[in-house]
């Protein structure tokens, strides 16, 4: 039995309000067109970042407990660990509005609280003289709660777009995805534009901006084995991940552009799976001869600009690695252990995510995990090793 306390503070770099030279550019200029000193006149503005003259280290605090127990001469094992960490003070760039004179102020802003529950099992059912069979199981179930944030502040923006973006919410896991969602009934169903005057008629109506969705699984767990005959080992990694959402950008952008699968018929009518404001289900036909534009504006205009359309569950069950491992005989160079082993990794993959692996994320911050927009697709690996020891 195991107990733990651990306390950690975490300074932030503080600075006075000071100016520094403007320079102003645009998306459609490869430089900076207007740059100071101009002509030998030199210009100064305020920094856009201002920071808390009240600012003081972050402070977290973690409890922890375990057990470790072993049976049958260690050939059954069971480790728990349970953790709760509360964090105080956490220190973010929180927003301001234009007339403060500055885009964001560094302040204590979060409190926020972690509970980590993690099992691991490790089993040997069999051994003898020349064979010996290990197989472990790991279990880990993590949730990061945003307990309240600035006065005033409800969420902060982490990474993204303008549509949509990765944010902490006060009261939700973090992170959460936070954008355009669709018009829903009480019921929760969706709803579809009535206006038959509408270039959208019996197509999804959006909603204001709310949080589409939690990015963090439900649980992740892992199995792994390995088989020896003597000198001759083949181990195996399986990984499952249950729960959790990811923006699928890519799958977004090939529905927008005409070039998916789902746009592949753009001849035939269809009907939207939505329902009238009357709760009757929706039987509005579109598409067909009369109406050619109807696919593309499903997909481009109306699909296209509500992030909750593309924001899909990233559970997946992935084979990470399989691996043959030869150890050579001492016999053959006495005093010198030597090895040579092969392996193949991601080489089996079953998910929910349409067309992509959901580990393939844009960037490594704040929106790994989240966000997924031409991305380059996670690859298969194969190699060799060998392994010499004196």
């Amino acid at each position: 039995l195991r107990v733990s306390f651990a306390q950690v503070g975490m300074a932030e770099r503080y600075y006075q309000p000071y100016y520094y030279t403007p320079s102003y550019t645009g998306g459609w200029w490869n430089g900076t067109p207007i740059s100071y000193p101009i002509n030998g006149v030199k210009a100064y503005i305020p920094y856009w970042r201002t920071y808390d003259s009240a600012l003081k280290p972050q402070n977290t605090v973690n409890y922890e407990i375990g057990l470790d127990m072993k049976f049958l001469n260690n050939r059954i094992g069971l480790d728990y660990t349970y953790s709760r960490q509360n964090i105080e003070d956490q220190i973010f760039e929180v927003p301001l509005t234009g007339s403060a004179g500055y885009s964001e102020m560094v302040m204590n802003a979060g409190k926020a609280h972690t509970n980590t529950h993690e099992i691991v099992v490790y089993t040997t059912p069999y051994k003898s003289k020349d064979w010996e069979w290990n197989l472990n199981f790991n279990y880990t179930k993590m949730e990061n709660i945003v307990d309240e944030l600035a006065q005033g502040v409800e969420s902060i923006f982490l990474g993204g777009f303008e549509n949509p973006q990765v944010r902490l919410g006060v009261g939700y896991e973090m992170p959460v995805i936070y954008g355009v969602s669709f018009a829903r009934d009480e019921q929760g169903r969706i709803l579809v534009d009535e206006d038959p005057s509408s270039i959208t008629y019996g197509m999804p109506m959006d909603a204001p901006e709310k949080v589409l969705a939690k990015v963090s699984p439900d649980f992740i767990f892992g199995a792994n084995t390995d088989v020896t005959f003597k000198s001759l080992t083949l181990s195996a990694v399986l990984e499952w991940k249950q729960g959790g959402h990811m923006y699928h950008g890519s799958n977004n952008c090939l529905d927008m552009y005409g070039v998916s699968a789902n746009t592949c018929d753009r001849t035939s009518t269809f009907v939207f799976d939505g329902y009238k404001s009357n709760g009757e289900k929706n039987d509005i036909v579109r598409g067909g001869e009369n109406d050619p534009l109807a696919y593309q504006i499903l997909y481009s205009d109306v699909l296209g600009t509500i992030s909750e359309a593309a924001v899909y569950g990233n559970s997946f069950v992935k084979l990470r690695e399989i691996a043959l491992r030869y150890a050579m005989p001492k016999s053959w160079i006495p005093k010198v252990n030597v090895s040579v082993s092969a392996f193949a990794r991601n080489i089996l993959l079953w998910t929910e995510l349409d067309n992509f692996d959901p580990e393939s994320s844009q960037g490594n911050g704040n929106m790994a995990g989240c966000f997924e927009r031409f991305s380059l697709p996670q690859t298969k690996s194969f190699g060799f090793g060998i392994e010499v020891k004196f």
